[in-house]
C-alpha cells in the first residue's frame, strides 16, 4: 500500500517539463497481476477491516488486561486493609491481656505483703506465748514441791492448770493460722510467677506484632512510591 501510494504520487506530480519523462514501449498494456477495481476495493476494505479488528481486539485486550490489574489492586488493597484490622484488634487484644495481667500482678503483690505481714504478727504472737506459758509451767512444777497435806489441789493450782491450757490451746491456733498463712502465701508466690511468665509472653507477643506493622508500613511507603 505504501508503494502503490508512492507510485501513484510520483505519476500525479508529472508536468511536461518533468526531466524523467519519456515515450515507452506498450505503455498502455495490461501488466501481467493488474486486477479489477472491484477487486482492489475488496482488498482494501479486507486489509482496513482487517486492522479495524485487530485493533479492536487489541483495545479490547489492554481493557481486560487494565480491569484485571485494577481488580487485582482492590483485591490487594482490600486483602492488607483486612489484615491491618486483623493486626491492630490482635494487638489491641493483647495490650487489653497485658494491662489485666499487670493489674492482677500488682494486686497478687499487695496480698503477699499484707500475708507476710501477718504471717510476722502470728509469729511475734507464739513467741509472746513463751514466757507466759513458761511462768505459768513454772508455778504449777514449784508448786508439786509444797509439803504434805499443803500439796492440794487448790483453786491456784485449778487456775495455773486453766492458765497452762489455754496458753497452749492459743499457741496451737496460732501455729495452725500460721501454717495456713504461710501455705496461702506459698500459692500466691505460685501464682504471681505464672502471671510473670504470661506477662512475659504477652510482652513478647506485643512487640511482634508491632514490629510487624511497622514492616509492613515501610512496605505500604515503598509500593506507594513505585
Amino acid at each position: 500500500a505504501v508503494v502503490s501510494t508512492q507510485s501513484t504520487g510520483q505519476c500525479h506530480g508529472l508536468t511536461n517539463q518533468s526531466a524523467n519523462i519519456g515515450f515507452h514501449k506498450e505503455a498502455t498494456r495490461i501488466a501481467d497481476g493488474t486486477v479489477l477495481p472491484d477487486a482492489w476495493d475488496s482488498h482494501s476494505n479486507y486489509n482496513t477491516q482487517r486492522a479495524l479488528n485487530e485493533i479492536r481486539a487489541s483495545t479490547g485486550l489492554r481493557e481486560t488486561i487494565n480491569n484485571m490489574i485494577e481488580q487485582t489492586a482492590n483485591d490487594l488493597e482490600a486483602q492488607r486493609l483486612r489484615t491491618e484490622y486483623a493486626f491492630r484488634k490482635r494487638i489491641h487484644e493483647v495490650q487489653m491481656s497485658k494491662d489485666e495481667l499487670e493489674w492482677q500482678q500488682r494486686n497478687t503483690k499487695r496480698e503477699m505483703d499484707v500475708l507476710m505481714e501477718d504471717i510476722r504478727g502470728l509469729k511475734q504472737a507464739i513467741s509472746d506465748k513463751d514466757k507466759p506459758l513458761e511462768v505459768a509451767e513454772t508455778r504449777a512444777e514449784n508448786r508439786t514441791y509444797r509439803p504434805r497435806v499443803e500439796l492440794c489441789r487448790d483453786v491456784p493450782h485449778d487456775g495455773i492448770v486453766r492458765e497452762r491450757n489455754e496458753l497452749q490451746s492459743t499457741v496451737r491456733n496460732l501455729v495452725d493460722q500460721h501454717n495456713i498463712a504461710d501455705d496461702a502465701l506459698d500459692q500466691l508466690r505460685k501464682t504471681q510467677n505464672r502471671l510473670d511468665e504470661d506477662w512475659a509472653i504477652k510482652e513478647n507477643s506485643l512487640e511482634l506484632d508491632e514490629r510487624c506493622m511497622t514492616k509492613r508500613q515501610k512496605l505500604l511507603l515503598v509500593s506507594h512510591k513505585v
